[in-house]
């Protein structure tokens, strides 16, 4: 799964977007609250905010979206954390998250993940990311709910799948990544037939990334700061 991710500087974000996907993404971001967008983070986490790119028709833009997918039928935000990923193996038929698949996919701006693994009772943080630092997306789906006071709230899934040789001994399952070259045909504002899109979707290659275990900080969501992508012993 992915429970916690990194951005952790977005003052040359919108330069490297614009240069993986090679059209202008508009830096306003008009859902974003003032104060939460232009500052790096060190640990997202689920039911926070963050910024994504959506599929809409028209010029992109970078977008702040609160991350636990909620349908359209959902009751309430309460299980929304619930819905924080959805894997790649059921989610063309999956209630919450077929007609997203179809219709409404995004990318997740990131640079990084955590994973833990067991360790007898403890559960031990690595921080995975690509070297050099460097943007990458995740495989998003987004949604919008309408709550009882008539404000519409965006929200955003991440996919995940099988792991590979890097992450699997950590964890049995991965979020998705986007490669640069693909990120136009995961954006497409169309109607796509889930099984167009599965090449997309396989486990992304180990090389170039790399693994090290960082502190119990990172552990308590309230915890965003530098100390907790610092690297206590390389794995």
């Amino acid at each position: 799964m992915c429970g916690r991710y990194t951005l952790t500087s977005q003052d040359d974000l919108v330069g490297d977007l614009q240069l993986a996907i090679g059209e202008p993404v508009d830096p306003r971001v008009p859902s974003s609250p003032p104060g939460e967008w232009w500052r790096p983070r060190f640990n997202v986490a689920p039911t926070q905010p963050a910024p994504v790119i959506p599929n809409r028709a028209g010029p992109r833009h970078l977008e702040m979206m609160r991350w636990g997918l909620v349908p359209v039928w959902a009751k309430s935000l309460a299980d929304s954390a619930r819905r924080i990923n959805a894997r790649v193996e059921t989610a063309a038929t999956s209630p919450a998250f077929r007609d997203a698949l179809r219709r409404r996919r995004c990318l997740v701006v990131a640079d990084g993940f955590y994973e833990w693994r067991k360790d007898g009772k403890r559960r031990v943080p690595f921080y995975l990311r690509p070297v050099p630092r460097q943007v990458i997306t995740f495989a998003g789906l987004w949604e919008r709910w309408k709550g009882p006071d008539g404000v519409w709230i965006p929200s955003f899934a991440i996919l995940t799948g099988a792991p590979n040789g890097l992450v699997a001994p950590l964890h049995d399952r991965m979020p998705l990544v986007i490669a640069p070259d693909d990120r136009d045909r995961w954006l497409a504002p169309d109607d796509i037939d889930p099984v167009a899109l599965e090449d997309l979707l396989a486990p992304w290659a180990p090389d170039g990334w790399k693994a090290s275990e960082v502190s119990p900080h990172v552990n308590r969501p309230d915890n965003d700061d530098p100390a907790c992508i610092e690297p206590v012993a390389e794995a």
